[in-house]
């Protein structure tokens, strides 16, 4: 087994693919298959299910791939380690955010991280918290940028900051209550868009009403974030969101915002670190680049949050 064969694995995995495989890593795809024989023979198992549409895992290829993705994780650190000694910070840096976040975050971090370190390639995902956690367990991304729920099991993650829920309503729609904050109970009779279960902020709305017992009228389920903001601009149907995920339309007098209380409604905000990834060093660069900018953020009001 050479190196070179778990980079080939992990891509073959990552894209379901050998010919999506063979295009990125730019080689034949035979020649390509015939390592991934060789490297099953050599471990005794099958590491993946052919068929007409790809490839997917075998139970004994999900273990291979756990393994693969820490040992090059582990090379690539030892690399930049030894370039950090001579004084350069490089390295590949996978970063993975909900939508939400990515249009606050992601455009002056990215314009940071190439001033500061131009050497640092990024790759970064978007989706939103489950596929982030998803992603991150699956060792896919080194950073997740994330919402916390009940079911995150992830270990290696530090509070960034909370954020309140907003009733967000097109400008021509009519104003519940006196305008300013808005109950559970006020919104009750109206209909929503939400993303479906098992969207983190759908299973937040839930929990809220169920515990406050007003049943909220959720007329359609939809998973893109831009869908759902020119929906609600239209006025004939109002969402729930975080300010940051509807300030262009805020900004242009599309949507207005009232805070919900009776109950409160807020979610944290966490970053979570892949284990092998944590202590490289331009992991760690990144790391202290997003902690930075998000403390930047809510201290100007760009952000509407609580450190």
């Amino acid at each position: 087994m050479e190196f070179l064969d778990l980079q080939y694995f992990v891509s073959i995995a990552d894209t379901g693919s050998f010919t999506k495989s063979a295009l990125q890593n730019n080689v034949a795809q035979s020649a390509l298959s015939r390592r991934v024989r060789d490297l099953e023979t050599e471990m005794g198992n099958a590491l993946f299910y052919r068929n007409g549409r790809g490839v997917v895992l075998t139970e004994a290829g999900e273990t291979f791939l756990t393994r693969a993705r820490g040992i090059l994780a582990e090379v690539e650190a030892l690399r930049q380690d030894m370039r950090q000694s001579t004084g350069a910070l490089d390295g590949t840096v996978k970063l993975a955010v909900p939508p939400s976040v990515g249009l606050i975050l992601l455009a002056p971090l990215l314009s940071q991280i190439r001033i500061d370190y131009p050497q640092i390639r990024m790759k970064v995902l978007e989706g939103f918290s489950g596929h982030v956690a998803d992603w991150l367990s699956a060792g896919k991304v080194d950073l997740a940028v994330l919402y916390k729920t009940k079911s995150s099991a992830l270990l290696d993650a530090e509070h960034l900051l909370f954020e309140d829920l907003y009733l967000i309503s097109g400008a021509q729609a009519p104003v519940l209550g006196d305008g300013g904050a808005v109950s559970l109970a006020q919104i009750a009779p109206e209909e929503l868009v939400l993303p479906g279960l098992p969207h983190g902020l759908r299973v937040l709305v839930d929990s809220a009403s169920a515990q406050a017992q007003v049943p909220l009228n959720i007329a359609m389920e939809l998973e893109t974030l831009p869908t759902i903001c020119d929906l609600a601009a239209t006025g004939t149907i109002r969402t729930i969101l975080p300010l940051t995920a509807v300030q262009a339309g805020l900004k242009a007098g599309k949507l207005v915002a009232q805070k919900i209380d009776q109950p409160a409604i807020s979610r944290e905000l966490i970053l979570a670190h892949a284990p092998h990834r944590a202590a490289a060093p331009a992991t760690k660069a990144v790391v202290r680049l997003i902690r930075s900018h998000i403390a930047e953020l809510v201290r100007s009001g760009l952000w509407v949050g609580r450190i």
